[in-house]
């Protein structure tokens, strides 16, 4: 699928974001293939997250501006009043205190990750006081696992280092998105090398900003309405 209607694509780091024109939707995002990524063939953003956002406003006829940012910057941004949404992201308390999540864009597993020659049941009470996880920063995974107790390592930036921390032998587990490590796994040609354990299913979502909501009534319910549709399409692509 092409997107000639992705108006930009901003790789930052540490360099101010520019403010959007007016009546453009100000969207974060980050570099997390196969759900949004640049592809290097065109420069072009793509993804199964990126498809569904993009059908869904070109549908409603909303201008919209992405940017590719570190997630927990992506997250700040929109808190803050920077961005008026970030995607894709699951569930919890703290981004609901200040977003509003839309309808499902794309499905997600949290999947436990372990060495094959490891035999712990990573669900089990001892593991969750013994063993040590990880996983990566911004993610909803790594709150999920202080607030339940895990004894987390110091978390990488991306899932390519929890990777590498677990193939070194630094932690005993990662929780990981189930898409993302599948593709890592494939490209690394790691099939064998590891195993994997559901924990739960945690789908995924578009958060806009509660202020950018209250400023547009009618918005979110229209943004819900083309989803199903535009999963379809994309699914179907």
């Amino acid at each position: 699928m092409r997107y000639d209607h992705v108006w930009s694509l901003l790789l930052c780091l540490l360099m101010p974001v520019a403010s959007a024109d007016e009546g453009i939707l100000r969207l974060t995002t980050h570099d997390l293939p196969p759900y949004s990524y640049r592809d290097p063939a065109d420069e072009r953003l793509r993804g199964i997250a990126v498809e569904v956002v993009v059908c869904v406003l070109d549908r409603i006829g909303t201008p919209y501006d992405i940017q590719v940012l570190p997630w927990a910057r992506a997250q700040k941004l929109v808190k803050s009043g920077g961005a008026d949404g970030f995607f894709a992201g699951s569930r919890n308390e703290e981004r609901d205190a200040f977003a509003v999540s839309s309808a499902v864009i794309a499905e997600q597993q949290w999947r436990w990750y372990l060495l094959t020659g490891n035999p712990t049941d990573p669900l089990s009470a001892g593991f969750r006081e013994n063993g040590q996880v990880s996983s990566f920063i911004g993610a909803n995974m790594l709150d999920w696992l202080g607030e339940n107790g895990y004894r987390v390592a110091v978390p990488p930036r991306d899932t390519i280092g929890l990777l590498n921390m677990l193939r070194a032998g630094r932690i005993e587990a990662i929780l990981a998105n189930n898409l993302v490590m599948d593709k890592l796994i494939s490209e690394q040609a790691l099939e064998g090398t590891l195993r994997s354990v559901l924990q739960q299913n945690k789908p995924l979502g578009v958060y806009f900003s509660k202020k950018f909501i209250v400023g547009n009534p009618g918005f979110l319910q229209r943004f819900n309405n083309e989803v199903e549709p535009c999963r379809g399409f994309s699914e179907g692509t």
